[in-house]
């Protein structure tokens, strides 16, 4: 399960859109820095074809794929010291980041330490992120020039180090630029800010035009997803039931909502690829980096299964759907034969078959 931690200055609105994605209640306020601890939780990621695929295959039970959200205090611009300056080592565990912009302009929720213009905020957040990369990467590189000096083996490392804190000293993100292999294993233990993916959630009033994302594109590191939505509305409607929800969504043209919106970029981000196991007891969606093998994926069900792997049998979930489940979909010859070595596609079906 991928942890994405929601980061941004005061009342953007992360609370509110932590709330909508996971279904929690987590206290917001219409004043700044309401959040004063991290809030943590679940969210469970919706799948259509899963739920059809269980109730053709008859499964007793049904598990999604989830996303672990890490809601942290406000950050106030660079230099800050406040709350979110304690939690950025929390921050470094995550694997990506969701950072909130706020553009809608509500009276009831002061805008002052924040302003309303996305694009002013995101380079506010990046130079905030770079800053507190540089501070670690500098103490780094002056301790990695000494370990070069004794040990020259580790020059590469180094160099790599002394040049990334250059970077950062100039208000870059790290991931603005390419980093071959050798350095990123140098930066992996300082956990890096601006080399986590980051997903940009420009959040707009209900009846305000959502026509700030192509600006703060503009603005972020390229290859960055932004989206945007309405995160009070994406709350109100986590607190009805699916059908009553799904109404909603389709009234007001939102599509799947905010959480598939999040997940989608989350998962191109991150890279990701959701696969599925079906049968009678569980139908289970589970997730592995983009390019993972069978065998991988094999891992990720039971280590058995990746020990003593076989061979796969492998059909996407749409000819399964589309044949009237599993065994109709092998029964029209729908179900190939695959080895250890093939590359797992999104939406592939499987069935592993393993000897231990």
């Amino acid at each position: 399960m991928a942890t994405v931690g929601i980061v941004g200055l005061p009342n953007v609105g992360k609370t509110t859109l932590f709330n909508a994605l996971t279904g929690l209640s987590a206290p917001t306020a219409s004043h700044p820095f309401s959040t004063t601890e991290p809030n943590l939780g679940v969210a469970r990621i919706p799948d259509a074809a899963l739920d059809r695929a269980a109730v053709l295959e008859g499964s007793a039970k049904t598990v999604h794929a989830t996303l672990e959200l890490l809601d942290l205090p406000a950050m106030s611009g660079p230099g800050d010291h406040g709350l979110a300056a304690r939690f950025l080592a929390r921050l470094r565990e995550v694997e990506a980041l969701a950072v909130v912009l706020r553009a809608f302009d509500e009276e009831s929720v002061p805008s002052d330490e924040s302003g309303v213009d996305p694009v002013a905020q995101a380079e506010s957040l990046l130079l905030e992120l770079a800053i507190a990369d540089a501070e670690v990467f500098g103490r780094r590189a002056e301790k990695a020039a000494k370990e070069a000096t004794a040990d020259p083996s580790r020059r590469a490392a180094a160099d790599a180090i002394s040049r990334a804190a250059a970077h950062l000293e100039e208000g870059h993100a790290l991931r603005s630029v390419v980093w071959d292999e050798h350095a990123r294993a140098a930066f992996r233990d300082l956990a890096p800010l601006t080399l986590k993916p980051a997903v940009w959630v420009v959040n707009v009033g209900e009846d305000q035009p959502a026509d700030a994302v192509a600006a703060v594109a503009n603005a972020v590191p390229e290859g960055d997803e932004v989206i945007s939505l309405s995160a009070e509305i994406e709350e109100e409607g986590s607190r009805l039931d699916p059908d009553e929800r799904a109404e909603l969504f389709e009234g007001l043209g939102l599509g799947e909502g905010a959480l598939a919106k999040v997940v989608h970029a989350t998962y191109d981000a991150l890279r990701l690829v959701s696969f599925y196991t079906l049968g009678s007891k569980e139908a289970h969606a589970w997730t592995v980096p983009r390019g993972a093998t069978a065998r991988r994926a094999a891992g990720k069900v039971h280590s058995d299964m990746e020990r003593g792997f076989i061979r796969a049998e492998i059909a996407p979930m749409a000819a399964v759907l589309e044949s009237g489940g599993w065994d109709a979909a092998k029964a029209a010859g729908m179900v190939r034969l695959e080895g250890k070595d093939y590359v797992v596609r999104d939406g592939d079906v499987i069935v592993f078959r393993f000897n231990v």
